[in-house]
């Protein structure tokens, strides 16, 4: 059954479903080009997922086989997934920023024992007790979440111009959510795409997965690019999940403010303790207890803490404690 609409400005909407997932369906975006159509992100992949993209492609007066090509808002499964199944139907080029390339390669690759060894090891580091890891071990099924022959063969840079029918779609490189995370600019329609970049109602995803420390401050990048998208003056976005945004620049700031209020709060739950990444993670402010969360979640959780810890070191206001295994960390 298709979920798709014609939403104005020559912009296709196709709501692509995902099983067994809380966020429900990834919204896929389709517009006319040269060679055809070009779509903004894929979907799920899944026999579901296949049959929602394409008999919603075909509800709005058109066909899989004319996809042209697929722009990549970032390597993420619910975005990615079907691009395989696309070229294969279509011979579409696959689009990506290239500092989302080799993450897409690994999360490509099945997640055998030798990836379990290395998440255990991490999970070690950032000071998870032996039942968490357990749990964790438990709760994964070790299996790709991305279909075959997906890889991209075309790199996106910022500012690129991507050809529609008469008009572009411009790249705008925002990073955060991921490294080579980018939106998709229609300039004449004065139009964003957002991917997870800015959800309507949704607070995305920022996460370092390499502890104790990564190198890489996940959320400055995010903050930056939220300035940058407000400094555009975007009114109308449309995100993969929820509703349209009336005011992109406006809800940027929101998600802004609301980063700012969450490392307030963590750098006050330090008190002045010495604490694991782990307990830094129990001690933010969730929307539900830490001891309830599924230990899948508690691994996103722990990225989006890790993120927080980086960024709040980064600003001096918190240091590592020399000689402690696992690493502690307290306020400064």
């Amino acid at each position: 059954m298709s979920d798709a609409t014609a939403i104005g400005d020559g912009i296709f909407q196709i709501s692509v479903p995902m099983t067994h997932n809380p966020l429900g369906s990834t919204l896929v975006y389709a517009m006319e080009s040269p060679g055809g159509l070009v779509l903004v992100d894929a979907g799920w992949d899944g026999d579901e997922g296949w049959e929602g993209l394409t008999s919603g492609l075909e509800s709005v007066g058109h066909s899989i086989t004319e996809v042209e090509g697929v722009v990549l808002t970032h390597f993420h499964p619910d975005h990615t997934g079907l691009c395989g199944r696309v070229r294969e139907a279509s011979g579409a080029w696959i689009a990506m920023h290239a500092d989302d390339m080799d993450m897409f390669a690994k999360m490509s690759a099945d997640h055998g024992e030798e990836w379990m060894a290395d998440q255990q090891v991490n999970l070690t580091r950032a000071g998870a007790a032996q039942e968490d890891l357990d749990a964790f071990r438990a709760a994964s099924d070790g299996k790709s979440p991305v279909g075959p022959e997906s890889t991209p063969d075309r790199v996106l840079a910022d500012d690129e111009l991507i050809a529609l029918t008469g008009r572009g779609l411009r790249v705008v490189f925002t990073p955060g959510h991921t490294p080579g995370h980018a939106c998709f600019y229609l300039e004449d329609a004065d139009v964003m795409f957002t991917g997870d970049h800015v959800l309507q109602k949704t607070t995305p995803h920022v996460g370092n997965f390499v502890y104790p420390l990564e190198e890489r401050d996940a959320l400055a990048e995010f903050l930056d690019s939220l300035r940058r998208v407000q400094s555009m003056d975007v009114t109308r976005g449309l995100g993969a999940h929820g509703l349209p945004i009336d005011d992109v620049a406006g809800r940027a700031g929101e998600l802004i403010e609301h980063h700012e209020e969450r490392l307030t709060h963590l750098l006050d739950a330090f008190g002045d303790d010495e604490i694991t990444v782990w307990e830094v993670a129990r001690r933010m402010k969730w929307y539900r207890p830490w001891e309830k969360f599924h230990p899948m979640a508690k691994g996103m959780a722990l990225s989006e803490a890790a993120a927080h810890l980086r960024h709040l070191v980064a600003r001096g206001q918190v240091g590592q404690v020399p000689g402690s295994e696992p690493a502690v960390f307290a306020r400064r």
